[in-house]
């Protein structure tokens, strides 16, 4: 039963950066735009999306607006 453990971990590849979601949109509530209801993240490695709700159920809302990102920008400190 040892070895089956330890084979499947050697199935587990380790990359050299973790595997980041940025967001690439934005639910907020269509009223009250600066409320924001739950963000999509993108993961840098593997490409799935994962919705995060930030509502009181951690629900999807039954009235919300999508905002997508279009591009990213990225600054650096000087």
């Amino acid at each position: 039963m040892t070895d089956l453990k330890a084979n499947a971990l050697d199935d587990v590849t380790l990359t050299a950066e973790p595997d980041v979601g940025r967001p690439v949109e934005w639910m907020v509530d269509p009223d009250q735009r600066e409320m924001i209801l739950g963000v999509t993240y993108e993961f840098s490695h593997t490409g799935e999306r994962k919705t995060v709700w930030y509502t009181a159920n951690k629900r999807r809302p039954k009235k919300l607006a999508v905002v997508a990102v279009t591009h990213l920008q990225q600054f650096e400190d000087s």
